[in-house]
């Protein structure tokens, strides 16, 4: 496993990463055991680990990681969210929670997370799926500032979505606010904002980093679906245009010369090596449903791509894979 610092701060994270949120819920398929998952990962050299209040109900994502952190705390880099009102219900349908980017809301957000996790810091901070309106709040920052001030927190970070886009919130995010990450939908095919978002003078200046998720295209780079699947509803990839997966699936066939035989890589690997070979990328959190998952885009950390592999990658994007696409995807904003 190699590692990467955070924008420019001493915090060093595994390319690879562990999110939580398919531990804690269903929604991506039933997972293995979650504490024989976090357990594999930190043994593969993963230590950052990604989670957020709202992963799983009554907080489980934070929750299944009490046990690790008060046993090896000082391995894990770990970044949890705020922004979520969870003392209201998730509306149904896979629905986001009402958001709440109040300065008090907030702060009380920071101490439940804290508590829930029985830690006394949180690595990194990340606001959750935030709106326009969080990033040009004024007090809103000024108290992520205090929380830092007073320890509770390190560092700070905006994580975009649900949907792929936010382009200008994450623009605004890089370029005005003091986040030394921004996580973002990104992978070889859909590599825009990501892209957009690495041109900005912070990222390039190694001032703030990304942080990749969905890079495996809800399964179209990942070797475990085909273009006849069909998820059962309740499942998230379900929510995905069909149109749009077999345009990926697709692209996909005309760069399968990154994982031939001779590269020693399997397609998922490609994946988050691909993804690795832009440097504004600190680290990869793929969506994992078992031990197997872990192990194998763990390794993808050490196959690099060559110069000449990222190179064709970035030609075959400029023209689109070669393909016409018969579902356009819309970017998504607040703006």
């Amino acid at each position: 496993m190699r590692f990467r610092k955070l924008g420019n701060t001493d915090l060093s994270v595994s390319e690879v990463g562990l999110g939580t949120w398919s531990l804690a819920s269903d929604w991506w398929g039933r997972c293995d055991d979650p504490d024989d998952m976090i357990k594999t990962a930190l043994d593969c050299g993963i230590n950052f680990i990604d989670t957020a209040p709202v992963y799983g109900d009554n907080a489980l994502g934070e929750l299944i990681l009490r046990d690790v952190l008060a046993t090896r705390r000082d391995e894990i880099v770990l970044t949890t969210k705020c922004g979520y009102d969870t003392s209201k219900p998730r509306p149904a349908g896979q629905r986001e929670h009402p958001q709440d980017f109040s300065p008090a809301a907030v702060r009380t957000q920071c101490d439940e997370s804290l508590q829930r996790m029985g830690i006394e810091h949180i690595d990194l901070y990340q606001l959750h799926n935030t709106r326009m309106d969080a990033i040009l709040a004024d007090d809103l920052w000024a108290e992520l500032e205090a929380l830092r001030d007073e320890g509770k927190i390190r560092e700070l970070g905006v994580a975009l979505g649900p949907a792929i886009g936010w382009i200008e919130e994450g623009n605004r995010a890089i370029d005005n606010r003091p986040i030394c990450t921004l996580q973002t939908v990104f992978n070889i095919i859909e590599q825009e904002p990501g892209i957009t978002f690495a041109d900005r003078d912070r990222v390039k200046n190694a001032e703030c980093s990304l942080i990749s998720r969905v890079p495996h295209a809800s399964d179209t780079l990942s070797g475990k679906v085909t273009p006849e699947t069909r998820f059962p509803k309740g499942d998230h990839r379900a929510h995905r245009n069909h149109d749009n997966m077999l345009d990926n699936f697709e692209k996909a066939d005309s760069i399968n010369f990154l994982w031939a035989p001779e590269t020693y890589r399997t397609i998922g690997q490609a994946a988050v090596s691909g993804i690795l070979s832009n440097p504004a990328f600190a680290s990869v959190l793929p969506t994992f449903i078992n031990v197997d998952e872990i192990r194998e885009y763990a390794a993808a950390s050490d196959l690099p791509f060559t110069a000449a592999e990222h190179d064709s990658l970035s030609e075959q994007f400029a023209i689109n894979f070669g393909h016409v696409d018969r579902f356009t995807m819309i970017m998504k904003s607040s703006v």
